[in-house]
């Protein structure tokens, strides 16, 4: 399954369309928020989860809470080697930041998802670009790449940027050959 997640360029504060098969949710961050507050809904407007941010001074934290009732905890794991993990609802996840401008998602030691995120951004255009599993969990893919432009890719809205991408340590190397089941 291919995914597109579009921050639009131009607007006063973080609003995403989310292109799926069949479907386009959307997604907005809460203006003025001292924690990062974003809302992914479906169609009609029906929440799907929330993204708050939680107070810590060295690493990224975050709960997903999606409206089935299932939360899950995010959090940096390694700060120099980008490696997050996401803890809940008898599930857990691994998202790993690559060289340059990738990341993949493991649960249970298998490898569900990857993304790519655009090396130039015009004002506070992100753009990312899912392959996962036709069998993962779409609402917790969707809300990583989410928390990762939250937590990571803020900048100047009002500028042209050239991301280089991850150029530190990374704890594993991108798998280029991996493909959706």
């Amino acid at each position: 399954m291919n995914i597109s997640v579009q921050q639009r360029e131009f607007s006063l504060r973080s609003e995403y369309e989310i292109s799926t098969p069949g479907c386009i949710y959307l997604a907005e961050k809460k203006f003025f928020s001292w924690r990062d507050k974003i809302k992914l809904m479906g169609p009609r407007d029906q929440i799907m989860a929330r993204i708050i941010g939680r107070f810590s001074l060295f690493r990224s934290k975050y709960d997903l809470e999606l409206t089935d009732g299932r939360t899950y905890h995010f959090w940096k794991q390694k700060i120099w080697k980008g490696v997050f993990r996401c803890e809940g609802s008898n599930e857990s996840f691994t998202l790993y930041e690559h060289k340059g401008l990738n990341y993949s998602i493991f649960q249970n030691n298998s490898q569900i998802a990857a993304f790519n995120k655009n090396r130039l951004r015009i004002g506070n255009g992100d753009r990312y670009e899912i392959r996962m599993n036709d069998d993962a969990n779409l609402i917790v893919v969707i809300c990583l790449a989410l928390v990762v432009d939250a937590s990571e890719n803020e900048g100047d809205p009002a500028s042209v940027t050239y991301d280089f991408g991850n150029i530190g340590p990374q704890d594993r190397p991108f798998d280029r050959s991996w493909e959706p089941s």
